[in-house]
């Protein structure tokens, strides 16, 4: 159906806080797979470990909530070029997940494929050298030309996520999606790849999130489609105490986005 016609497709965002305590970290390890836990033996890190826990497991959680699958039985697959495919349930459900530091984001649409990105701004990345080299160079001419070298990095991770996450959607690499033109005067940019490797068209559209972080959001195809944007919170954990159910704000002092909170998104 084309845009303008009155439907709109959603992307339900959800964010979520890895720094979570201990007795919560042991009860999302209980629903990862062989595979996760392979991958979690091999991290060395303890907080890296504890972020991967809590991304993966909470992820399980998410497709569980959209599918009525059990969390600990969903499996996964990858694609042509790694990226993690939902493999059970077979439901009309595109997954993707992301996170740096101490927030992880999971996006789900049930028509169309999705990505999203979600990275902490480094504190000392020459960012101008950076995009001079891989960026288009409108892009690399924008990065330059911002006020410092804060500004300069800022704005490099502002067009890094809206790649990545056209990337993602794609299925691709990363390095195929760094030449995309993704410059756009306001928040939403279709983006169409000029080389035609990537299929696109693209609809990506920026996140709010915390201070110190840029995130973006993707979705196959040009139609409109709307973001749902909610928190995770361990109280939404099957046998947790009432008092929050899945989507609000986490009570463990962090700082709070929105409650649920919607937008439309056009070209």
């Amino acid at each position: 159906m084309a845009a303008g016609s009155g439907h709109h497709d959603t992307a339900r965002l959800w964010l979520i806080r890895t720094d979570l305590p201990e007795d919560v970290l042991s009860r999302l390890a209980a629903l990862l797979d062989e595979h996760e836990r392979q991958r979690l033996e091999a991290i060395r890190d303890d907080v890296s470990r504890r972020r991967f826990t809590a991304a993966h497991g909470i992820t399980r959680l998410v497709v569980g909530h959209h599918s009525g699958a059990p969390p600990e039985a969903v499996r996964w697959r990858r694609g042509a070029h790694g990226k993690p495919e939902l493999a059970w349930p077979r439901a009309p459900l595109h997954v993707n997940l992301s996170h740096s530091g101490d927030l992880a984001l999971v996006a789900v649409s049930a028509h169309r494929p999705v990505g999203v990105d979600v990275e902490v701004v480094p504190r000392s990345v020459d960012a101008g050298r950076l995009a001079a080299r891989y960026y288009p160079g409108v892009e690399a001419d924008l990065v330059a030309r911002a006020g410092g070298p804060a500004d300069q990095l800022d704005r490099f991770i502002h067009l890094w996520v809206r790649k990545e996450a056209c990337v993602k959607a794609a299925g691709a690499r990363l390095l195929r999606g760094l030449r995309l033109p993704v410059v756009g005067t306001g928040a939403t940019v279709l983006v169409r790849d000029p080389t035609g490797v990537l299929p696109g068209p693209y609809l990506v559209r920026d996140l709010v999130v915390p201070p110190g972080f840029r995130a973006a959001v993707a979705l196959a195809g040009g139609r409109s489609f709307r973001v749902v944007r909610r928190w995770w919170s361990a109280e939404s954990l099957p046998g947790s105490q009432p008092g929050s159910q899945p989507g609000h704000a986490p009570r463990i002092n962090r700082p709070v986005l929105a409650r649920n909170t919607s937008s439309r998104l056009g070209r």
